[in-house]
């Protein structure tokens, strides 16, 4: 649940924590150049030496043409997505005493919100810490570091780092602050402290609801099943003064897939379907299990359409190399859900020979196998008319710990069936009672 949660509230982090931007042209000329400096960067590879080289030589602009920290600020921000090289600017920046411009809170923020990304928690604190002692601890630095701690899963943490916010007289909790509150009490599912902060919120003047805030108490109903709450947040901000925007709609579409509401789910995705593509492969995937779970006409050609929207990566082709690469480093999985996902992923794609493969070398590896993956080869074989494969699939299973359970008959029993086989459906159900087990029409 936690994982879920961090990719619903992780898109809006990075907001929580953004400076405000330099007026256009100028941002744009800043953005151009730190964009070519960021590539001469990049072609030094691991070498902390050439790195630091270069910026001596080629970085020096950065901070006397923005002493504000914008230079600075900007060159991290590209750096983001690989955080240890972004934290080697900082630690650069903050060697350059003979510049005499003193690191801006903005500096510090931006270096704590990427501690935070590297894992690096004691080196956030530090920097906090450091920003205290030269009086820059704003808003934005004390954001960042609950940002942080919200990224690490360090709740409690983050809400004491909230509280002593709270008693500070130079600067006051922002909208950005109880964003991040209110995800921290959603990613732990207490709903009625989410509620609370977002009350309290509600309360103070200066701050302003935004549809950030929404999206986030949205994320935290989803991540809690509290389907009615969801709705009414919904709709309280259509009749609001805060309008909805496209992550709330997401959020929404989402909310609708994991509650199974088909009817909303496919007139929300009405709505947004243009930002529904690669990028959204999690929301895509959800939609289409929401739709496996439920006979409504027409699914078999929704589900088709959804598949088109997921990549490569994202979907069938990975499962292979992803499967080859954990057996070539001996890794051993012990969960079943893990296994079950891949089971799902070789059902959906029909391929029951690369099941069958997939099992004995699990088997051979140490994985933990469940029952799923008997019954789902049982009713593979069953589709393709392989039954004298799916009956050697049962008898292993027979001679496994997992042994024959209802379900399991019931799978075969409809396998024949759905063939017109009657008599070996019948025979089956003869087997079904001869183990023990009740023959109801729910398992026919």
């Amino acid at each position: 649940m936690t994982s879920k949660f961090m990719k619903l509230s992780g898109q809006f982090i990075d907001k929580f924590t953004r400076v405000s931007t330099l007026p256009s042209a100028h941002h744009t000329d800043l953005v151009n150049r730190v964009s070519i400096l960021k590539s001469e960067l990049l072609a030094m590879g691991n070498s902390k030496e050439k790195f630091e080289s270069i910026l001596d030589q080629k970085g020096k602009w950065l901070l006397t043409s923005y002493r504000d920290g914008a230079g600075i600020v900007e060159l991290m921000d590209q750096l983001f997505p690989l955080p240890y090289l972004a934290l080697q600017v900082l630690e650069w920046r903050r060697m350059q005493l003979d510049c005499c411009i003193p690191l801006t809170s903005e500096e510090y923020a931006k270096g704590i919100k990427i501690a935070g990304r590297a894992r690096d928690i004691t080196f956030a604190v530090s920097l906090f810490n450091e920003a205290g002692k030269k009086r820059s601890q704003t808003a934005s630095v004390y954001n960042a570091l609950m940002s942080a701690y919200m990224y690490n899963g360090l709740a409690e943490e983050c809400r004491s780092v909230f509280r002593d916010f709270t008693r500070q007289t130079h600067c006051a909790p922002t909208v950005a602050t109880y964003n991040i509150l209110i995800s921290v009490y959603g990613r732990l599912l207490m709903v009625k402290n989410m509620e609370a902060a977002f009350q309290e919120m509600q309360k103070k003047r200066k701050v302003s609801l935004s549809s950030s805030t929404y999206n986030c108490l949205l994320a935290g109903y989803v991540t809690a099943w509290e389907w009615d709450k969801m709705e009414a947040t919904f709709l309280e901000m259509k009749n609001g003064s805060v309008e909805p925007d496209t992550e709330t709609y997401l959020l929404m579409l989402r909310g609708y897939a994991n509650s199974g509401e088909l009817g909303k789910m496919d007139e929300m995705y009405e709505s947004v379907k243009d930002q529904v593509g690669v990028n959204r492969g999690p929301l895509v995937r959800a939609m289409i299990c929401a739709y496996c779970k439920k006979a409504v006409e027409g699914r078999v050609e929704k589900i088709e359409s959804l598949l088109s929207l997921l990549s490569g990566e994202e979907y069938y082709p990975w499962l292979n190399r992803r499967i080859d690469e954990a057996f070539e480093r001996n890794t051993c999985v012990n969960k079943s859900s893990i296994m079950r996902a891949i089971t799902a992923a070789y059902f959906r794609c029909n391929e029951v020979d690369s099941l069958v493969s997939f099992v004995k070398r699990a088997e051979s590896a140490g994985w933990k196998l469940c029952r799923s993956l008997y019954h789902c080869k049982i009713m593979m074989y069953g589709s393709q008319k392989r039954f004298e494969e799916m009956e050697g699939v049962v008898n292993q299973m027979g001679e496994t710990n997992y042994g024959l359970v209802t379900k399991t008959f019931a799978i075969m029993c409809k396998a024949y069936k759905s063939h017109g086989m009657e008599s070996y459906a019948e025979k089956v159900m003869g087997r079904m009672l001869k183990h023990g087990y009740l023959c109801t029409p729910k398992h026919i």
